[in-house]
């Protein structure tokens, strides 16, 4: 995601592109003057607007707050709405908000921001400034134990309240009418807008939530509309559910599709025959089937601003403290072969933490990545001189350990070519290919007890927001790392560095050096998503940065 910035700070992030169009798109006015219940119509479009669409699996939430996976967060883009969205010319645009936040002081630290009147939620109850302070104080409170509240840390008194330190009144968010709502923030944020784009920033109606209590986002019953759709037949762990256009949705009258039938596909080879045999209009492709299909029209490929990663259990695991051991991993893994051979579908070799695209210089000219340069190369021989190493340092010859991989296609190939890989250049090591469900992933990642696991991380509109996983302290640094070093510049990135451009560069560059030569975890590849999509479909927009194909206003044609 992005957005034009209007002011200096910004201008190192001017590198930043997110979405394209893969075809004709009904753009999706930002005011909320048109009441028609009538759908915009477009050219040739066919009589019946029911669309069949896969998931890749299981849903784990749909409680926004709660969000935390990319799973969960492209089916709440169905049913909801914040503040703020990303248009399909990569600007952050007013949604709920009816204009851009308007600074309250100097320091840009305090804003008040306007709210489209007449608002409604799915259920006819009205939408208020109040739905955000409700949302937000409910991220933070400890008792929700929201996976991402870290994140967000940078509205006023956020981190202090996460930590039961402080009330959560004292949220730096106000009510201060049903259409205005005052926002204030720990220090100032150049990515303001897109921000408030994030769907943990979502509203929610006090009432329904409290209602629903404990079962809220558990399924389809217990969660409320404020977007396009309204999602139905959801029982919290089955693999289809349906949306059906919001009647009370403040753009109802851009919205073509009547009905939108999610359906979990897995397995790339079931993906592809339903797609072939008209059951779906999308296959979402791996591997073999990248190649097969190179030369068809209905390929779409999408790169995103993503990294992932071999996880490390550094604090559960003492043979992963070993730093040579943790290097010797890293040097066995031929990032070029793993994406040009198994997934072949776009993806890029990982150079470091932060995904090439995402920023550049403060002149404009040069790539974080690039700039930063690689960083995690592949050297066997030099992997084995440091497993000669690490085994006389542990006293053992042998290492046998755990990796945790999706129950999908890439999660078996990515998985099985990292053992192949390891196995076969440090001998005595043994990877136990673990291959489970992605909310069970997710739950041993977070319980930070696993050896190793293969992880993504789809940051924020800031570089900062790659780095910071792997903080003394954060939430999702999953293996625990902890370097002062480290942590000190990550402090001064989201701090004084923000007044200073070409510090701010420089400490990018020189956190991500100490991170690799710490191997707090071990980069592999900047995925691509690649799809087959149905001719029929239009007005579908990608972006790097989050949801993948938004499909909100699309439409079929005959």
């Amino acid at each position: 995601m992005s957005t034009k910035l209007g002011n200096k700070k910004g201008l190192i992030f001017t590198g930043v592109v997110i979405s394209l169009i893969l075809a004709g798109c009904g753009k999706a006015s930002s005011n909320a003057s048109s009441e028609s219940s009538s759908a915009v119509s477009h050219k040739n479009q066919a009589t019946s607007q029911v669309l069949n669409w896969t998931a890749s699996t299981e849903l784990p939430t749909v409680d926004s707050v709660k969000e935390y996976d990319v799973v969960s967060q492209e089916q709440i883009d169905y049913l909801g709405e914040g503040l703020y969205k990303i248009d399909s010319n990569n600007n952050a645009v007013p949604a709920v908000a009816s204009g851009n936040p308007v600074a309250q002081n100097k320091a840009k630290t305090k804003y008040v921001i306007n709210i489209k009147k007449g608002l409604k939620w799915s259920n006819g109850s009205k939408l208020t400034a109040q739905d955000f302070v409700y949302a937000w104080q409910r991220l933070f409170n400890p008792k929700t134990a929201a996976q991402n509240a870290s994140v967000y840390y940078n509205i006023k008194n956020a981190e202090q309240i996460n930590l039961g330190k402080k009330k959560v009144s004292s949220l730096g968010v106000k009510a201060l009418s049903d259409t205005k709502l005052e926002i204030t923030l720990e220090r100032r944020d150049p990515y303001l807008k897109a921000t408030l784009s994030s769907e943990n920033l979502f509203p929610e109606n006090e009432a329904f939530v409290k209602k629903a209590g404990s079962k809220y986002g558990t399924s389809s019953k217990y969660v409320l509309s404020n977007g396009p759709f309204v999602m139905k037949d959801w029982d919290g762990s089955g693999t289809t559910w349906h949306y059906v256009k919001n009647t009370k949705y403040h753009e109802k009258n851009q919205i073509t599709l009547k009905r939108i039938n999610i359906q979990v596909t897995k397995n790339t080879a079931t993906g592809v025959n339903q797609f072939q045999a008209g059951k779906v209009d999308n296959a979402l492709l791996s591997g073999y089937y990248v190649k097969q299909f190179k030369n068809d029209k209905r390929l779409k490929k999408v790169l995103q601003l993503r990294s992932d990663n071999l996880e490390l259990g550094i604090h559960s695991n003492k043979k992963l403290q070993n730093l040579n051991f943790r290097k010797a991993l890293s040097l066995s893994i031929n990032r070029n072969q793993l994406v040009n051979d198994v997934l072949t579908d776009g993806s890029r070799a990982a150079t470091s933490i932060v995904p090439k695209g995402l920023v550049k210089s403060p002149d404009g000219k040069t790539d974080l990545s690039d700039a930063t340069g690689n960083l995690v190369k592949y050297n066997p021989t030099e992997a084995k001189k440091l497993w000669a190493k690490a085994q006389k340092e542990l006293g053992t010859k042998k290492i046998s350990l755990d990796l945790y991989v999706d129950d999908s296609s890439d999660g078996k190939n990515v998985g099985e070519y990292v053992q192949g890989k390891v196995q076969n250049t440090l001998k005595g090591v043994t990877l136990n290919i673990k291959q489970v469900p992605a909310k069970s992933r997710f739950q041993k990642l977070m319980s930070y007890k696993f050896d190793t696991a293969l992880g993504g991380w789809s940051g924020n509109f800031d570089p900062y927001t790659f780095l910071q996983q792997f903080q003394t302290g954060f939430e999702h640094n999953h293996g625990k790392f902890s370097n002062k070093q480290y942590d000190n510049l990550l402090d001064k990135i989201n701090g004084s560095d923000l007044d200073n451009l070409n510090t701010r560069w420089q400490d990018l560059i020189k956190s991500q050096k100490v991170l690799i030569d710490q191997q707090a975890t071990i980069p592999l590849y900047q995925p691509a998503s690649t799809y087959l999509i149905s001719s029929k479909l239009k007005g579908v927009v990608t972006h790097n940065l989050g949801t993948p194909l938004d499909v909100t206003r699309a439409y079929l044609v005959k």
